[in-house]
């Protein structure tokens, strides 16, 4: 496919930068079908890390991290309590204290990893520090203080991420969490 100009974009309802992130994420998606199976595998196991969080972590989101290269998992973390480490920092704890090399390895994210310090530290500094060369991610995270920073920041210095792996179930158990996110409130459940 050729570059799209200004008017075939207009067409289409997008910006040239909703293009480029479009075609990056059908490049991506394309040229890692292959390992599918196995990102839907690790990513299975991250949503059941995360699910660990639930009742711990408000108002923040439910996170499972697994870590793998040559089809093994290296470390794994979940973010277990509000202000408590995040999921990626758990996981690379973990390789730090057993020795662990992580050069070359993959993440599987179920949400897409900080870009700023706030209680914690930013997860896109540690993957860099770390020498991970991909993150395959679930969702995007709406919070505007990351809403796909993290991601560019990781292409930007070489690091390939595959989108959307596993998204609506990724989505699923942060509902509250991109709720509150995107309008400010609160959701009401059923007793």
């Amino acid at each position: 496919m050729g570059r799209m100009t200004g008017s075939r974009l207009s067409i289409y309802g997008m910006s040239r930068g909703d293009f480029e992130m479009w075609d990056r994420n059908r490049r991506n998606m394309l040229g890692t079908m292959d390992d599918m199976p196995q990102y839907r595998k690790y990513m299975t196991q991250a949503l059941e890390l995360a699910h660990k969080g639930a009742g711990w972590v408000n108002p923040n989101p439910l996170v499972g991290t697994v870590v793998v290269r040559d089809g093994e998992i290296l470390a794994a973390g979940y973010h277990d309590r509000y202000r408590g480490p995040h999921a990626e920092r758990m996981a690379f704890d973990y390789a730090d204290e057993h020795g662990i090399d992580m050069h070359g390895a993959t993440v599987i994210d179920t949400l897409e990893p900080c870009c700023h310090v706030g209680s914690q530290p930013a997860c896109t500094d540690l993957i860099l520090s770390h020498g991970i060369t991909r993150v395959v991610v679930g969702s995007i995270d709406p919070n505007p203080i990351v809403a796909g920073k993290g991601l560019r920041i990781l292409e930007e210095n070489g690091v390939e991420v595959v989108y959307d792996v596993m998204r609506a179930e990724c989505d699923a158990i942060n509902r509250h969490f991109f709720h509150y996110i995107t309008t400010g409130m609160g959701v009401r459940t059923k007793c």
